[in-house]
């Protein structure tokens, strides 16, 4: 009986040691050959020894978007159209220090290195990235997942290959032991930060439809949707709610407006979740360089609740989709583990470069600024709410809007519907239907 009690005293002391919130950072790209100085008339910053092939068509049409403009376009801290370079890296760290210093963990959905890099460059960038962020948080559970700018080259994730090696040798300090063998082979992990959470980090690259590989079992790629339903039958038996994490999300890219995932893992993986909706809390990615949501809703009429799976999705730290430097604090409740609030910081490149330092910025509380009841947490229910209430509501749309590029320009007059949508004609069907409404 002693013991019993000295154990739940124990636990209790543990819990109340933690703040109940963690940090949300995404899409660093940070570049070590990046100079807006000595290369501002190059695409990327970066000088014509290192670049490579560049072909992400939205980004060309961003720097048509800069030339109308007319803005200023080197500073200190870089310029809109180009990665991270070391001052705006050093600037991020300092700002996330002084926002939480003792986080209870940091989750990263990936992407470390800048864009357009030969290996010798990208190898470089990874391993300063990655030991810049451990001795800024040596202590704390820092939980990254694989993007695809974090494989050489873009995009090519296989099982068992040497880019798994080379992330395992960078990412060592925070890789579990008893999970190494799963990151090596097929780059995915659990994490377990505080009592009652699993943590699972994805390699969504696998499923990307710019993923070129071919595999030996192309309906579950390095059978990571059999391990991840193994992950959350444990979780669930141990009482345990879940966050999933990775790079790309299951839906619709707002550049491009189609699907990030090939349909066929895209639908393993939303029937694979649905079971488990009830340990399923939240969903966190990157990729877009946008701050948005999801709130997909689960194709089974059985489910009476929660029925939505919500994902929340990180800005990116680099301006080079023309956005401004974001990153996110996350408040949870300590038992149900669901989100109750989001503050986002952002700092202003262009004012950063006139006055010579980063002017780091609130800049919105989530439940303020959407007026969200959460009562019950921030869930898919809450989500899908918000995006029916910014249908018929300008004010609400256009703050969304505009903190979804960090409070620099709004560039998606078509935005609400995708919240929602996993596919085109989801899509289509809710832009339809919003017309109607509105």
């Amino acid at each position: 009986m002693k013991i019993i009690l000295i154990l739940v005293l124990v636990l209790i002391v543990s819990i109340d040691a933690l703040n109940n919130q963690f940090l949300h950072i995404s899409d660093v790209h940070y570049s070590s050959a990046m100079n807006s100085l000595l290369y501002n008339s190059s695409v990327m910053c970066i000088g014509p020894q290192f670049t490579k092939e560049f072909d992400h068509h939205e980004h060309e049409m961003l720097v048509e978007d800069l030339e109308r403009l007319n803005l200023p376009t080197s500073g200190l801290y870089g310029r809109y159209g180009c990665d991270t370079n070391q001052l705006l890296l050093e600037e991020l760290i300092s700002e996330m220090l002084n926002v939480n210093s003792n986080p209870d963990f940091i989750i990263y959905t990936g992407d470390g290195a800048g864009h357009g890099l030969p290996n010798g460059p990208w190898s470089e960038s990874q391993s300063t990235l990655a030991k810049s962020l451990y001795q800024a948080y040596p202590n704390t559970q820092f939980i990254p997942t694989i993007g695809n700018n974090d494989v050489f080259p873009d995009y090519n994730s296989q099982c068992n290959d040497s880019n798994l090696q080379f992330l395992y040798e960078t990412w060592a300090q925070w890789i579990p032991n008893n999970q190494v063998s799963s990151f090596l082979y097929r780059g995915s992990f659990i994490v377990q930060p505080i009592p009652g959470l699993t943590i699972i980090s994805l390699n969504t690259i696998l499923y990307s439809v710019k993923n070129k590989n071919t595999f030996a079992n192309p309906q579950d790629p390095c059978g990571q949707f059999a391990w991840l339903e193994q992950q959350l039958i444990t979780a669930k038996q141990a009482g345990n709610h879940v966050y999933i994490m990775g790079h790309i999300f299951p839906g619709l890219d707002p550049f491009y407006l189609q699907g990030t995932w090939k349909s066929q893992y895209q639908t393993s993986f939303f029937n694979i979740t649905s079971d488990y909706q009830t340990t399923i809390t939240a969903g966190f990615f990157g990729h877009i360089h946008r701050d948005e949501i999801r709130s997909i809703q689960y194709n089974d009429e059985s489910l009476s609740n929660n029925n939505y799976f919500p994902m929340f999705i990180g800005s990116s730290i680099t301006p080079v989709y023309f956005n401004n430097p974001t990153f996110k604090q996350f408040k949870y409740d300590s038992l149900s583990k669901n989100i109750t609030d989001i503050t986002a910081y952002f700092s202003d490149v262009y004012i950063s470069n006139l006055k010579g330092q980063m002017n780091w910025t609130k800049e919105y509380d989530f439940v303020d600024t959407y007026g969200i009841d959460n009562q019950y947490g921030i869930g898919g229910d809450e989500l899908n709410s918000l995006m029916q209430k910014m249908i018929t509501v300008n004010s609400i749309f256009n703050n969304y809007d505009n903190y979804r590029s960090g409070s620099y320009l709004s560039d998606s007059p078509s935005m609400t519907c995708l919240i929602n949508a996993a596919t085109i004609d989801e899509l289509n069907a809710c832009t339809y239907t919003a017309a109607n409404v509105a």
